[in-house]
């Protein structure tokens, strides 16, 4: 009797036995298949490239997004939408660089900007009362009496009623106030002692419950404590008078609408009375004067920060 012989379909070795050969498969060429499973079927190609592949689905959608664009364009598109790409990287490469040059510029000009008022107006009643004993020993020095004013730090910043607002203000600033109408106050307190004027940071209030607040006194050298409704007065005082002279000029000129020249008559009118005036909120104060004051000073306070920040500018710049 002939003995069977049992053959591998895959390599062609033969066994004597079924057990053999199943044997051969199971150790031979199945782990053949998980191998190339393992190098293969377990990726996930690119369905539009077919040059990529990745370990997971996730990692191939990613791709895609991208190839997809690209697959779907000609040549001379991708070569435009890489040449656009480098620039997008050089230009935010160079803002990065500018942001960076900034901010080291800031932070060496400004090294005051994280203290406080009192700490930053402390640093100027020192620096005041140094010019005043140095100018005094030279006075000695030289057998001479001297009275001139104290040379302080930041004589740039000028009392209230000597900013001379009309001189000072662009025309857009100047229109700017008159369009504000009935907020017209608000509006030049603002752009003067809020704004980009240094010059003009010569009030401050740091505290909406207490009766004082801060003016600053050039003959000085530093801030001094006021009544904080004396300051009031003088700053509505003084730049009403300056909201009339811009009136007059730009109503010379024929560049005021008729409404804006009524409203601002009306504002004049308003401040000029004694009755009460009722706010939109309903609030009634004693007057309208009152009411503006009160609106100026939450205006002060509410820029605080950007006031004392200006101030240590203008003592950094002073430094250089």
């Amino acid at each position: 009797m002939e003995k069977k012989i049992f053959k591998c379909p895959i390599c062609d070795k033969e066994y004597s036995t079924a057990s053999s050969l199943s044997n051969h498969k199971k150790n031979q060429h199945e782990n053949d298949d998980k191998r190339k499973k393992n190098t293969e079927d377990n990726y996930y190609h690119c369905r539009y490239c077919q040059n990529k592949k990745y370990k997971t689905r996730n990692a191939r959608w990613f791709h895609e997004k991208k190839c997809i664009y690209i697959e779907n364009t000609n040549g001379n598109d991708i070569d435009e939408i890489l040449e656009e790409n480098q620039k997008l990287k050089d230009d935010k490469l160079k803002q990065a660089q500018q942001i960076i040059k900034l901010q080291n510029k800031i932070i060496k000009a400004t090294s005051l900007d994280t203290k406080t008022f009192k700490a930053i107006n402390k640093v100027l009643m020192n620096r005041s009362n140094n010019s005043h004993n140095n100018m005094i020993a030279n006075s000695n020095n030289n057998n001479s009496n001297s009275n001139n004013t104290i040379n302080n730090n930041i004589q740039q910043i000028c009392n209230i009623g000597n900013e001379e607002l009309v001189k000072v203000l662009t025309d857009e600033q100047k229109k700017q106030i008159m369009g504000a109408k009935l907020n017209a106050l608000e509006k030049i307190v603002e752009i003067a002692h809020c704004g980009e004027y240094k010059q003009f940071k010569n009030i401050i209030i740091t505290n909406l419950k207490n009766n004082y607040a801060y003016k600053y006194d050039k003959a000085k050298g530093y801030f001094i404590t006021i009544e904080k409704n004396d300051l009031l007065d003088d700053i509505v005082l003084h730049r009403i008078t300056d909201i009339e002279a811009i009136y007059d000029e730009i109503k010379s000129a024929k560049e005021l609408d008729n409404e804006t020249r009524h409203i601002i008559q009306s504002f004049f009118t308003y401040y000029n009375s004694d009755d009460p005036y009722v706010d939109e909120n309903d609030v009634e104060y004693p007057n309208f004067k009152s009411y503006k004051q009160n609106s100026i000073k939450i205006l002060i306070y509410n820029n605080r920060d950007k006031i004392t920040k200006d101030i240590a500018l203008l003592i950094s710049e002073n430094n250089e």
